[in-house]
């Protein structure tokens, strides 16, 4: 009996406890937080003044309307520490539990001697008569603009006020006249009555008009990659805000425009305006129009088309199209390893003189430097030209096109039209093939002396310092005519079924050349000077099966005359323009030409035999 007592008694002992327990869980703190805001001693809010709890760690600054807020406060009296400008206030407060004490204001006994801060100033809904003049201060304030007709440093004129106290200012500016310039300013005063005043700005009204299109616009000689730099004389509206570029990658469009707002600065004391256009492709052709714009985004016509093709090394492959024929080099392009340039049949390409942005191998002239693959395939009716940009080119007025270290097999120039240029094609450690071509008012021609195995084959080159210097390469069934010199060879060249009309024909610099099936033939009034002209004791020629016509020495220099050289006067069909194929009595000629037969084997020999 007492044991079930006892037991009894300790079950009520755990319940009570338990209760006992609960109830102190339920009855303990929970925090509180306290809102109020800080103001001097005339009512004005104070903006990040420092409040923070007493002992506490954790501190806030009031707001532009000087209001604060601290939570997670034990409940029960507490003390408050505002301090602003190195003074401090003390307010005593209760914080309640699981509640916030509110309207806990306080109050520091100064006087305000700071102006109001004025800023973002600025305009807005600018018509022909009327503009918003818009502005922020840290505290409220009335509202003045003073302003006057004419640019900034002017006598200001006229006044517009509102007296509402505000931190959000507008002032609506009317009886404007269109297209003039004014300048203005904003004030604002607090309720101490110290005033804040901006700088000075400007604006101009729309005259209702479009601008006047931009006079001399022009793209200037790129002297970065991936850049071009554009050029043009400064409008003189008052009410201009700038211009506006547009860029497309076709004649036809569409254009996009470049910037995102009016280009208004970028002018010069002279009135010239340049702006560069970064980030672009490299070897594309871009086209460009500019226009002005006012400031009631008022557009003029556009400027003429202007196009240009990014200068710099080119890592992609890419194509150039009749479509957007004809492509201006202002600077050198590489193509590097690997990437291909694909020329359309009928482009035009045209270079010019100058380079700003010369490359190594390309000294001061415009360049096409390939050190991956050049694909300028055309065709008979339709050739790809390269050409001096000029409007009055003459003989080496740009660079030329030089492959440099590259066995790609992407590397043909065929049915191709090469002017002006100093070096026509010109071939170092690279193996590419140059057919039925035409080379016209160059340096030299093609300067293939630093390759080999190359196929040059059915080109015309005419009215040249030197037609072709060559080492170790196939040269067959070309016309060269009226070059100083047609062909220097440096090596062990094959020189076959070629007709040379030059004053200097043939000459060997070095090697051991096979000079076999050639006519070699002077059509002018007077004997030229040497047909075969050998410059170097240590050069072997095989010399066989040509005609050497109308020189004063046919062979100069040379050991020997070669085996079955004949000199005889060719028998071209001749014309105008010069035709040199043979005459045959089958096409009703008196004779047939000697050249018919007198090659190798019988063949006929010259451009036109096998």
């Amino acid at each position: 009996m007492k044991n079930r007592t006892r037991l009894i008694a300790t079950l009520l002992a755990i319940v009570v406890l338990i209760g006992a327990t609960g109830c102190l869980q339920s009855s303990g703190p929970v925090k509180g937080n306290v809102s109020g805001k800080v103001f001097d001693s005339n009512g004005k809010a104070l903006f990040e003044a420092r409040v923070e709890l007493y002992g506490g760690n954790s501190a806030v600054l009031t707001d532009a309307l000087g209001r604060y807020a601290i939570t997670g406060i034990e409940p029960g009296e507490k003390k408050l520490v505002a301090t602003y400008e190195g003074q401090s206030v003390v307010k005593i407060v209760t914080i309640p539990r699981g509640d916030t004490l509110e309207n806990a204001d306080i109050t520091f006994s100064v006087v305000d001697g700071l102006p109001p801060v004025i800023t973002d100033v600025s305009t807005q809904n600018l018509t022909e008569n009327t503009v918003d003049i818009v502005w922020k201060t840290n505290e409220p304030g009335d509202s003045y603009v003073d302003y006057a007709l004419g640019p900034v440093g002017l006598a200001y004129t006229s006044i517009a006020s509102d007296p509402a106290m505000v931190s959000d200012h507008k002032i609506t500016l009317s009886g404007l006249l269109p297209g003039r310039t004014y300048h203005f300013r904003v004030r604002s005063f607090d309720f101490e009555r110290n005033e804040g005043v901006s700088s000075d700005y400007q604006f101009a009204t729309p005259s209702g008009a479009a601008p006047v299109v931009p006079l001399n616009f022009a793209i200037r000689a790129p002297d970065v990659m991936e850049k071009i730099t554009l050029t043009w004389t400064a409008n003189s509206e008052e009410d201009l805000a700038g211009y506006n570029l547009y860029r497309s990658e076709s004649a036809a469009g569409p254009f996009s425009r470049v910037n995102a707002d009016p280009i208004s600065t970028g002018g010069d004391a002279s009135g010239t305006f340049t702006y560069v256009d970064e980030g672009l492709k490299i070897a594309v052709k871009y086209y460009y129009q500019l226009k002005a714009v006012d400031v009631a985004g008022n557009e003029s016509a556009s400027t003429q088309t202007l196009a240009v093709v990014t200068p710099g090394t080119l890592a992609e492959n890419r194509t150039w199209s009749l479509a957007e024929s004809p492509f201006v080099l202002q600077g050198d392009v590489r193509i590097r390893g690997g990437a291909v340039l694909t020329i359309e049949p009928g482009v035009e390409v045209k270079f010019t003189r100058s380079d700003s942005m010369p490359d190594p191998q390309g000294a001061s002239m415009t360049d096409l430097i390939v050190q991956g693959g050049l694909m300028a395939v055309g065709n008979e009716n339709r050739r790809v030209v390269f050409t001096s940009a000029e409007s009055f080119p003459r003989k080496s007025t740009w660079g030329g096109i030089s492959f440099i270290g590259t066995n790609q097999a992407e590397n043909m120039v065929r049915y191709c039209t090469v002017m002006f240029a100093d070096q026509g094609v010109k071939s170092e450690g690279s193996t590419p093939s140059v057919e039925n071509s035409e080379f016209g008012l160059c340096g030299v021609g093609l300067n293939i002396g630093l390759s080999t195995a190359l196929n040059v084959r059915y080109n015309t080159i005419r009215d040249c310092d030197i037609g072709i210097i060559s080492s170790n390469s196939n040269i067959r069934n070309n016309l060269l005519i009226d070059n100083q010199t047609g062909i220097s060879i440096l090596g062990n060249d094959f020189f076959e079924h070629n007709t040379v009309d030059c004053l200097i024909g043939v000459q060997v610099d070095f090697g051991n050349p096979v000079i076999r099936n050639n006519i070699i033939a002077y059509t002018g009034s007077t004997k030229a000077i040497y047909g075969i002209s050998q410059t170097q004791p240590l050069a072997t020629p095989t010399m066989s099966f040509n005609d050497i016509y109308n020189y004063t020495y046919s062979f100069n220099g040379t050991s020997a005359t070669g085996t079955s050289n004949i000199e005889v006067d060719p028998l071209f069909i001749g014309g105008s323009p010069y035709d040199y194929r043979l005459q045959t009595t089958a096409a009703g000629y008196a004779s047939d030409s000697p050249c018919l037969t007198a090659g190798e084997n019988n063949v006929q020999i010259g451009r036109y035999g096998p």
